[in-house]
């Protein structure tokens, strides 16, 4: 794998407050009943030139390296290997969001017309929501989606990826490989993290508090101290990387690496 594929520093602008605040608001959403926080790391970005991608991210991942202005001392391999799957995963997703829609409408439709008989048939066959390979679930064979999708609302996935996403061929420490996928106004963000914590706590179903002031450092820091799940620490990441107010790092060739992730199939 060539350099072009380190994360480096796009923009050194950051507020350390509201970086410091969503971090701790991301782990208060995390903890599990032991009240054990799982490692994590939470992007939101955009591309950049033809293979490029630009991001601005919270992390609390134990060994993880943070990416520097230089290619001196460790390498950032567990960060640009997240931001490099989200880039990838974006469009799979963004698909089976729409799917996700369209089941939904269906429902709306067949009920509307009294046809629940109908209804009750489709939804056993759960139709647009991918299924895990059999390495994963009994004899159940995935579709060609890299991910299983645990629960899924009308703006946020939960999923794990599949062993076909060689993450542990890449760095050994990973061995479970859960996350989430938000979009927002035309935005998306994600998260990964190596444990699952409480479902509840991400806010599937439940209506979001939308951030409609400035926005400014001081405003996104009060609103992401009332974030009620998890979505709404995603909405402020969103806005902190729209408006340049944390770090921002950039990979010149994502593709580079996610050949060596994906076992050369992209």
């Amino acid at each position: 794998m060539e350099n072009d594929w380190i994360p480096r520093i796009h923009s050194k602008f950051s507020t350390p407050k509201l970086e410091k605040v969503l971090i701790e608001k991301a782990s208060k959403f995390l903890e599990d009943k032991r009240g054990e926080t799982p490692s994590f790391m939470f992007l939101s970005g955009g591309f950049f030139d033809v293979h490029g991608f630009a991001y601005s991210a919270i992390r609390a991942w134990k060994g993880a390296v943070k990416p520097t202005g230089t290619d001196e001392g460790r390498r950032p391999l567990l960060e640009a290997t997240f931001a490099s799957l989200s880039v990838y995963l974006s469009s799979l997703l963004s698909l089976q969001s729409d799917f996700y829609y369209a089941f939904d409408e269906v429902k709306n439709i067949l009920i509307d017309k009294n046809r629940e008989d109908l209804w009750v048939i489709l939804s056993e066959k759960l139709p647009f929501v991918s299924l895990p390979p059999k390495e994963m679930y009994g004899k159940q064979v995935s579709p060609i989606s890299p991910y299983y999708i645990i629960q899924q609302d009308e703006d946020l996935i939960l999923g794990e990826l599949y062993p076909s996403v060689y993450l542990t061929n890449i760095i050994a420490s990973i061995k479970t490989r859960f996350f989430v996928f938000f979009q927002h106004n035309g935005y998306t963000a994600f998260g990964f993290f190596n444990s699952l914590p409480p479902r509840k706590n991400f806010g599937f179903e439940e209506p979001v508090n939308n951030f409609e002031k400035e926005p400014t450092s001081e405003n996104l820091i009060k609103y992401t101290k009332k974030a009620k799940s998890l979505k709404e620490v995603l909405i402020a990441l969103i806005h902190s990387h729209n408006n340049a107010l944390l770090e921002q790092f950039l990979i010149e060739d994502y593709e580079s690496l996610l050949r060596e992730l994906l076992g050369d199939e992209v």
